[in-house]
């Protein structure tokens, strides 16, 4: 395994931050599992390691997989949703409060009393990351599912240093002190840890033994999911019994589209993967030009703005809204939507359809890829850190706060209904091209979509190897300007994206760690590469 590097193996490889969760994937492969059980087990040893970012009662777990015995691509979608009983006007929404700077003023421009959709037990709906990572390895995994349980128990057997889930707790303490089953799980020495603290998280170890024993699904409809229930029912929450029983994560067909000579796959809706391809289309409306010009970097932030305003105006939960998911995704639409582009080459759109904002959320990615040809790219999420903030008390269950990706405004495509999948920004892509196929994601809010699209365009394009593909300058844009990019794209490119009239945020970075993992089929071998880990047998 090399940090920051890429690996080239003979058997199978994970892409995962943080780096014990590859270690782990990689030594699930080393024991015969295959790419899903390697991609479970990492998800899991994720959520021991980062509860900030990620739970094993997270709110999503959005997947790609590749079965490499029949070649067929699945979709797994793992996503929250919406208790039965809950309903448009559950949460008292009111004109943003000043200095307020959270999800709902960010993303929904206005605030929400007790920012009850956030955090508290309102904020909870059936979380999907266990069932996630049961019907991944249930459906395509070949270990026993103690076999994937077994090394995040070791995790907590042995106990880990804080690390960065440290600085996450002390950036939330006020809000943490009011829930005190969490205030003693993330502080159990009654005290802010530090990041070299060792923890022991006693009462996951409870948890994670009962999910050894009695499997996933006990989570839902078992002990611990009518524990999970009560819990959240008698906090004054929506969630009930019936809602945790019934929920159940949808394997479908992926969507699909080309680009170049590629196939490449997203996930279903409300995921936002369906944006990622809208991208791509649009970029190959176009000639590749290289990415050290100037005319590759603002024909990106224009196409960017176009498939932002797309993503914004239609996208929904199509079971509950009408999204024209086939428009959306035809090559005639891509063209027609950059006609402007092609026709007025250094013209830089100003426009401000409606005003929206973004915030960042917890998020990781884990890639897994073995010599068989199975490939997983699997999104996980917290939503923000520590999600809900609500702990069932003797668990170290964290719940997810699944309820605010929905709009707490009513009339909007996005707005709280019963049985309703909130809109997310999680984008996994697999990338199949006649050499390789390449499962790649990130964490970042809504900046990984924009970014994913680039990778996975690099890997098109520019034959970028796994590494090649997340590194470099990134570039993100919504609606409108300004158009975000990273120190690292070269000056004298952000000097002419000015001269043409773009307004700039130069940041430090867009999005967070990316991580891929590829099958070389001529080779029959495997590479993985990320920002952070990538590990290999």
């Amino acid at each position: 395994m090399v940090e920051g590097k890429e690996v080239l193996t003979s058997r199978g490889a994970v892409a995962a931050g943080p780096e014990e969760a590859a270690r782990i994937g990689a030594r699930v492969l080393e024991r015969g599992g295959n790419a899903m059980d390697a991609a479970a087990a990492a998800s899991m040893a994720c959520c021991m390691l980062q509860p900030q970012s990620t739970g094993v009662m997270g709110y999503v777990l959005c997947a790609l997989v590749l079965d490499g015995r029949t070649g067929r691509v699945w979709s797994l979608d793992a996503n929250a949703i919406a208790p039965a009983s809950a309903n448009k006007t559950m949460y008292d929404v009111m004109p943003i409060t000043d200095g307020s700077k959270g999800i709902n003023e960010n993303e929904y421009l206005c605030s929400v009393r007790d920012n009850a959709n956030v955090h508290g037990p309102r904020a909870v709906g059936p979380p999907g990351m266990m069932a996630g990572m049961g019907v991944l390895w249930e459906r395509w995994g070949r270990l026993k599912w103690s076999e994937i349980v077994a090394p995040s128990l070791t995790l907590l057997e042995k106990g880990f240093p804080f690390g960065s889930t440290a600085a996450a707790i002390r950036n939330l303490e006020p809000v943490i002190r009011r829930f005190p089953a969490t205030e003693k799980h993330l502080m159990p020495q009654g005290r802010l840890p530090t990041a070299d603290d060792i923890w022991h998280r006693r009462d996951m170890e409870k948890s994670l033994t009962r999910a050894c024993e009695a499997g996933w699904r006990d989570f839902y409809d078992g002990e611990i999911g009518r524990r999970i229930a009560d819990h959240v029912s008698g906090s004054g929450g929506a969630l009930t019994r019936e809602d945790m029983a019934s929920y159940e994560p949808r394997v479908t067909a992926p969507y699909e589209s080309t680009y170049r000579d590629a196939t490449v796959y997203a996930a279903i809706l409300p995921n936002g993967g369906l944006t990622a391809l809208q991208i791509l289309n649009m970029l190959e409306c176009f000639e590749p030009v290289a990415e050290d010009t100037l005319t590759y970097w603002h024909r990106l932030a224009e196409i960017l703005k176009l498939a932002w305003r797309d993503r914004l105006l239609y996208l929904g939960d199509p079971d509950h809204v009408d999204v024209p998911v086939q428009r959306l995704l035809s090559k005639d639409y891509a063209a027609g939507r950059v006609e402007s582009v092609r026709q007025f080459r250094d013209y830089v759109d100003r426009r401000s359809p409606w005003p929206e904002g973004d915030s960042r959320t917890g998020t990781l990615h884990v890639s897994a890829a073995d010599a068989e040809g199975n490939v997983a790219s699997v999104t996980i999420s917290q939503g923000g850190a520590f999600g809900s903030l609500v702990t069932v008390p003797g668990t170290g269950l964290i719940l997810g706060h699944g309820m605010c990706r929905l709009d707490p405004r009513p009339g909007r495509r996005n707005s709280v209904a019963p049985l309703k999948r909130p809109l997310n920004n999680t984008a996994p892509l697999l990338i199949r091209l006649p050499d390789r196929d390449v499962a790649a994601g990130l964490p970042g809010g809504r900046r990984l979509v924009s970014v994913n699209a680039r990778i996975a365009q690099k890997i098109v394009d520019f034959g970028a190897s796994s590494y090649e593909a997340v590194s470099g300058p990134r570039m993100h844009v919504q609606i409108e300007e300004p158009v975000m990019v990273t120190r690292s794209l070269d000056e004298a490119i952000q000097d002419g994206l000015l001269e043409m009239g773009h307004e700039l945020q130069v940041v430090g970075g867009v999005a967070g760690d990316a991580h891929c993992a590829e099958y070389l089929k001529l080779e029959g071998k495997v590479r993985a590469g990320g920002n952070t880990w990538a590990a290999g047998v």
